[in-house]
């Protein structure tokens, strides 16, 4: 996005498939980036297949179009779909406004990752990052097969918490910190449908082998395994059939940054519905006392599960 797109109140938009407020631009600056080792696995597992084409990619659960943004470069066509009112004017001024591309090269569509317009059998992999907590994933995986070409590609993205390395203390209060967000949204059918399935690491999607075969989870920088990706005492039931290939990837430094307690409370607002600062004042007290103005490194825990279409 551009300087002006990024000041400006117009990247505020309705958040997620629930009506909490974003702010994109603040999204953009302090959630980990997408790094090129992120696009490499995806495209390594596709380009693997000897069936594999690269004419039609969809990214669901869109947002302002980060994924597609990268996508465009490799497939000659992109849907980029979001339930969420706005979402689609902000990913068409990134991706054809401000990028130059051609408007032909975009489908822009307002739906839902468990009901969509696009035509069965037409797209060669879909993308859904950061987003499936906040679907019923039983119709959003049936969806997905029914889009796909066989041998088609999907790959499910998620990144959790950060995780503190080396410094039990300020883990222990960031996790208090975490805990106040969980326990205060723990309210409805959404909120907890969203814990199961990010607090299992995705491990409860399952990935019924009728559709789907050379099934790969990959979990990066998840050092506590999948309780890396805890962030509520409700987890959702383990799908992971045995025939499942799951790799673990330690120490990724796309993963990892260092940072202070200001870049973090920066970073904690942009979770969907986080408590203002002041509510959790002390613990942001305590935190800077224990990091004592020094950065630290912290690990972004990953997984991203690929799966091929049967044919």
């Amino acid at each position: 996005m551009s300087a002006e797109t990024q000041t400006t109140g117009e990247s505020k938009e309705i958040g997620f498939s629930f009506r909490h407020g974003v702010d994109w631009s603040k999204y953009i600056l302090y959630r980990p980036v997408y790094k090129e080792s992120f696009f490499r696995r995806i495209y390594e597992y596709h380009a693997q297949k000897p069936q594999a084409s690269w004419s039609t990619a969809h990214d669901v659960g869109a947002g302002h179009g980060i994924v597609a943004s990268t996508l465009a470069n490799k497939f000659d066509h992109v849907v980029v779909s979001d339930p969420n009112d706005g979402y689609g004017d902000i990913a068409r001024q990134l991706l054809i406004k401000e990028s130059g591309r051609p408007e032909s090269k975009f489908v822009f569509l307002q739906e839902g990752a468990e009901k969509s317009s696009v035509t069965s059998g037409t797209v060669d992999l879909i993308t859904a990052c950061e987003c499936m907590q906040w679907t019923n994933t039983v119709d959003a995986v049936d969806e997905f097969a029914r889009q796909l070409k066989p041998g088609g590609t999907l790959v499910m993205t998620y990144y959790t918490r950060l995780l503190f390395m080396g410094n039990e203390r300020a883990q222990a209060i960031w996790e208090e910190i975490v805990g106040v967000l969980s326990k205060k949204y723990n309210k409805g059918y959404l909120f907890e449908r969203a814990f199961e399935i990010s607090s299992s690491g995705f491990d409860s999607i399952a990935l019924p082998p009728e559709q789907w075969e050379t099934v790969k989870r990959v979990y990066i920088n998840s050092s506590r395994g999948v309780a890396s990706f805890r962030i509520s005492d409700i987890v959702g039931e383990d799908r992971v059939r045995s025939s499942e290939d799951r790799v673990w990837v330690h120490g990724d430094p796309d993963w990892s940054d260092e940072q202070d307690v200001d870049w973090l409370k920066k970073y904690f607002a942009t979770w969907a519905s986080a408590p203002p600062e002041s509510e959790i004042q002390e613990l942001w007290d305590e935190l800077e006392r224990i990091m004592n103005g020094v950065k630290v490194r912290m690990e972004t825990p990953m997984v991203m599960v690929f799966a091929t279409r049967r044919a």
